[in-house]
Formats: structure tokens, sequence, C-alpha cells
């Protein structure tokens, strides 16, 4: 039993953002929408006002869903400081989302460790590197734990929390209930994996869906409608393997693996596995340029944020009634 007192996650007040890019900025939304004080650190040039950007314009997201009562995000809430320890020192808990790179993350978690009350746990967003890795520059590794967002950070549901070698029981809990908190679906991973695992699951069809594009299986175009409206649906609703549960109809998971395991075993070995050479970028570069069909990034990203809130609203709809169902 740690002989730490960590804040009860939902009498948390306060937070340090360290790292205001979107998926700081994105972090900084929700926290907002919660009711938090968020002190943030950023030191990219009009970082602030980047920042009040970015939550003026997915805050009526948030409003749709449900999130807030807020018409209008309290900005007066978002602090910016002059330095990270400043952001640590003023709140109670801190939360990191500089880049993705070992070194600068760890010489980073390195000063706040350093100025942060032992009560803080301090929260990695990393979309891979391993919880262990990140620790090593901290004197008190145990309050250290990642956790991993997905974008859009202020609307997707999903959180993984990744625990060290060193972090302490007490925090990945902490994490879990703070995540909770936010509205969140956390789930725990029992090991570390480069990734993580919700990118590897992704990724996984990234690969195979480059490799189809460079194979000349299909169209740019099509590869993404063959997931919009062959997958997608379905996994709004489910994940891979209740579908092939399903799949076996009466028989259920034993009966499709019975009945197709050679093939599945076939179609689920690669062709091909790309690789991220300049012409292979070159390609997909081409194949973005297709799917997005003329429009700009900022209005996808609008496009997408507007029609994630009904999305989300049938899911949680559907899951609602699911379980009204099954007891």
């Amino acid at each position: 039993m740690s002989l730490i007192s960590y804040p009860p996650p939902d009498s948390v007040r306060s937070i340090a953002v360290i790292g205001t890019g979107s998926v700081g900025a994105s972090w900084a939304t929700l926290f907002l929408a919660r009711g938090l004080e968020v002190w943030a650190y950023d030191a990219g040039k009009d970082a602030q006002k980047k920042a009040e950007t970015f939550v003026t314009s997915a805050w009526p997201a948030l409003v749709a869903l449900g999130a807030t009562a807020n018409k209008a995000p309290p900005l007066a809430n978002l602090r910016f400081t002059a330095s990270a320890e400043t952001a640590a020192e003023a709140a109670e808990v801190i939360q990191e989302n500089i880049s993705e790179d070992p070194e600068l993350k760890c010489r980073m978690l390195a000063r706040l460790d350093a100025v942060a009350d032992r009560s803080k746990v301090i929260l990695s967003s990393t979309g891979g590197i391993p919880p262990t890795r990140l620790q090593t520059s901290c004197s008190c590794p145990e309050r250290v734990v990642v956790l991993h967002p997905f974008n859009p950070t202020h609307l997707m549901p999903l959180v993984e929390v990744v625990g060290g070698e060193k972090t302490s029981a007490e925090v990945v809990a902490w994490a879990m209930a703070f995540a909770r908190y936010l509205g969140k679906e956390p789930i725990q991973l029992n090991t570390e994996a480069s990734g993580h695992m919700t990118n590897r699951l992704q990724f996984a069809l990234v690969r195979e869906a480059i490799s189809c594009l460079l194979d000349g299986i299909a169209s740019a175009s099509d590869i993404d409608k063959a997931i919009r409206y062959g997958l997608a649906p379905r996994w709004v609703l489910m994940g891979s393997l209740l579908t092939l549960h399903l799949a076996g109809g009466a028989g259920g998971m034993r009966g499709i693996l019975d009945h197709t395991g050679p093939a599945i075993e076939e179609w689920w070995t690669p062709r091909s596995i790309p690789h991220l050479d300049e012409a292979t970028k070159d390609r997909l570069v081409e194949a973005a340029s297709e799917v997005a069909k003329g429009a700009s990034i900022e209005q996808w990203i609008q496009w997408r944020d507007a029609h994630l809130v009904d999305v989300m609203k049938l899911q949680a709809s559907s899951f609602a009634r699911s379980k009204h169902s099954t007891t």
C-alpha cells in the first residue's frame, strides 16, 4: 500500500496541461467542459491564441453531446504560464502531451517530477512509448502512468491506461477512475507494448489498406468505402471478437473457427508488408488527395466532429438497450 495520498479523482479541480498541440488542446477542452481549471504551458509561438481558437471551435460538439451545459467555453479558466514548472506547481494533477519523442518526453517528465508534490499524479499522453521508459528520468516513478487518448481527444470515449514497471497499482486504479470521471471509457492494459494495444489493432488494418493500394487490388476511394460501409457500421456496435462470434451463427465462435479456420488463417496472412519509402509516401499522399475529394483538412475535421456526435449518441443508446435486453 502506497504511503502517498492522492486526491480522489472526482475532487480534482485543477490540472496542468503541458503541451497544447492538437492532443493537449483537445484534452484542455474536455477538462474545461468538466469544470476543471487548466494551467497550460506550451513553448510554441502563439500557443495560447491557438489553444483558445481550438477550444472555441471544439466546444459546440461537446454541447451537442451533452458533456457541458455551458454554451460558451470558460476561457478564463484556461491559464497559460511562463514555464512547465509553474503549471505543475499550480495544479493538482499533471497531464503531459509534448511531441512523441522519448528523449524529449523523458526530459520534460523529469522537470515536472522535480517540482511537483509527490501527491500529484503525472499522466502522459503517448501513442506508443512504453511508460517504463518514460519513468527512468523520474525520482517518483510510481506516480507516472500513460493515459493514451484517441483523436479527437475531447470526443472519443476510449483511453488506454498503461502502467510501467514502477507505476503503483494505486496510481493505475486512480487513472482508471479519473478517466471515468471525465466521461471516458478506459481500458487497462496488463503489459506494455510499442504502440500500446489499440494502435496495434488499427495499424494492422492500415497496413493491409496500404498493401491493397500498392498491390492494385482497389482504388483508394474503394478501400476507404470497404471500411465505411462494410466494417465500420458493425464496429460501432461491437468489437472484432464479438463480430466473429456472431459470424458463426448458432455455433458461435467454435462454429466459425471449425468451419472457416483455414480460410481465416489465409486471410489474415499478409500478402505483402509495405514499407514507408519515398515512393510509398508519394503514393499515399496521392491517395489522401483522392479520398479528401478537394476538401481541406479543416473542413473534414469540422465534418468529422459534427457527425461523431451523432455516431456516439447512437452507440451509447444501442449499448444502453443491449444492457437492458441482456439482463
